[in-house]
């Protein structure tokens, strides 16, 4: 609740900020030292902006409105999405031919959830790789008894993590890099549990 709160209270001035900020870099002339300090302090102020948006994300996120989708339209949505980006790093994101079952999910929950997992899995491997994405089939034993699963999937040919980071892996505020914040596992897996948590209280 005390991250929600000031994450709010920052929010506020540092929309404020940027569109004082847009004003004035239209007084400046392209290729000058103050226009390029201004792109400087743009920069900063979309990277803050990515920390309160994380910040409000994890710890008010909002109830998922489920839709029956194919399991491969996230999956390609995502592709579509981050592919371009990582043409530069010649990191390749590709979807592989996968089921076509269908799964009940709130598509912007779960394209967000699996966009912080792609990220994570680029970063991981920095340049010369690939991100893989595969929706498949499987089936576990339940309480209620053995139940069919669809199972979105993202492997990477990053170098992989040690066994004390897989532990925290998704707590909050948790990062081994030196620029991160610790949220974007943390959000994918709050994501998954409120989807989970949702289903598991409506029927169908």
């Amino acid at each position: 609740m005390l991250a929600a709160g000031v994450a709010h209270e920052i929010r506020n001035p540092l929309t404020a900020i940027k569109a004082w900020l847009f004003i004035q870099q239209k007084t400046l002339q392209r290729g000058t030292s103050e226009f390029d300090d201004s792109a400087i302090i743009a920069q900063e102020i979309s990277h803050l902006e990515r920390i309160v948006k994380d910040v409000l994300l994890f710890a008010r996120p909002s109830e998922p409105q489920l839709i029956t989708v194919s399991a491969t339209e996230p999956l390609a949505q995502v592709r579509r999405l981050l592919a371009p980006q990582f043409e530069k790093t010649r990191i390749q994101l590709i979807c592989e031919n996968s089921s076509d079952a269908l799964i009940r999910v709130d598509p912007s929950q779960i394209q967000q959830a699996l966009i912080n997992l792609v990220q994570n899995a680029a970063e991981s491997i920095g340049q010369d790789g690939t991100v893989l994405l595969r929706a498949r089939t499987d089936s576990k034993r339940l309480r209620e008894g053995v139940t069919e699963l669809v199972i979105l999937e993202v492997s990477d040919t990053g170098k992989g993590i040690t066994q004390e980071v897989e532990k925290r892996l998704f707590d909050p505020f948790f990062t081994t890099k030196e620029a991160g914040v610790g949220l974007g596992l943390s959000i994918a897996a709050r994501i998954i549990q409120s989807t989970a948590a949702f289903c598991s209280t409506r029927p169908g």
